[in-house]
């Protein structure tokens, strides 16, 4: 329970507010103070960076003497590895340390060391914004101020002040549910910290969107991006134009096959589907078959007519120059 003083003529009154219904508090934007302050990846963790000074964060929780960051800045694309640690899309690939940037090829704010993973915010030629959290000592932490700003940036090396913050940005309070539509059937749930972005406002609700990963064969694509009624012919003709485009082709299994080292267009001991099509054509087809996938190619029959969604690897194979797909779901 909280107090709200309101003035009424020459009285003040209080008003007792559940704390439910108070706005939650801004995350603060603040100032590295200390030059090299080390960045952990949990309170009394691994050190996966330092901070420069006047580098600008976002303040989120303290525990410990320590308080937990939102570190945002420019990396060079090179000098990054792909990655699925931890939930993260990319580590630093370099020795020792990799610079962390204001802008791109801009101010030197921050130095993560190989092998501390980030995930990926945006791309501009040969730079990539990244993002992390870390956690780092509160005694080198200080409110934005001019007097705060090591005098050697530039305006467009600074982040707007907290007043200029993008409002659209906001983070989950407590694990909650999604909804399709307000006051709809809940259709999933986000985590408490979880960041989002509203796009929307309607009464007391926000339309908002996020960024996560999922597993690949756990979603089903939209028609929008693929390719129907190309032939294997248009295949063969134009092998490069379609090499990586998705189609969907009703062909007739034959059988499951294993490659061999005979076949330079597959990797020995590869699955794949040996049949023909697409419908009406009757030409011989390659089609790749993940091993996620392979419990469900092993249960067709023979002659069977199947509608699939493939990808397109190679139109045109080396020796027999039939096409060669993969398959990425079978309809």
């Amino acid at each position: 329970m909280s107090f709200v003083a309101l003035r009424t003529g020459q009285s003040i009154l209080l008003v007792a507010v559940p704390l439910a219904l108070l706005p939650p508090a801004p995350l603060a934007s603040q100032t590295v103070t200390r030059d090299n302050e080390p960045l952990l990846a949990d309170v009394g963790g691994t050190r996966i960076g330092r901070a420069m000074d006047g580098l600008a964060v976002t303040a989120g929780p303290s525990r410990s003497g320590h308080t937990q960051i939102t570190l945002e800045g420019w990396v060079f694309g090179q000098s990054l590895s792909a990655t699925r640690r931890q939930g993260f899309t990319h580590e630093i690939g370099v020795d020792p340390e990799e610079n962390v940037r204001a802008t791109p090829n801009g101010r030197i704010v921050a130095r993560l060391v190989r092998g501390a993973v980030i995930n990926e915010v945006e791309r501009q030629g040969g730079w990539v914004r990244v993002r992390r959290t870390a956690w780092i000592s509160s005694s080198a932490l200080g409110e934005r101020s001019a007097a705060s700003t090591p005098s050697s940036s530039t305006p467009s090396d600074t982040t707007p002040p907290a007043s200029q913050a993008d409002p659209r940005r906001a983070v989950v309070r407590r694990r909650l549910n999604l909804y399709r539509a307000p006051d709809s059937t809940a259709i999933g749930t986000l985590e408490a910290g979880h960041p989002v972005r509203i796009t929307a406002r309607a009464g007391d609700w926000v339309r908002v969107e996020t960024q996560a990963w999922v597993r690949e064969n756990e979603i089903r694509l939209s028609d929008a991006g693929i390719l129907a009624n190309v032939t294997a012919s248009e295949l063969r003709s134009a092998p490069d134009e379609y090499r990586g485009r998705l189609l969907r082709w009703t062909i007739q299994f034959l059988s499951l096959q294993t490659a061999d080292e005979l076949r330079s267009d597959f990797v020995p001991g590869q699955r794949y589907i040996l049949a023909r099509g697409p419908a009406p054509e009757y030409a011989f087809v390659y089609i790749v078959v993940p091993p996620e996938l392979l419990p469900q190619v092993e249960r067709l029959e023979a002659l069977a007519s199947v509608s699939l969604v493939a990808r397109v690897r190679n139109g045109r194979s080396a020796f027999l120059a039939n096409p060669i797909l993969e398959l990425v779901e079978l309809l």
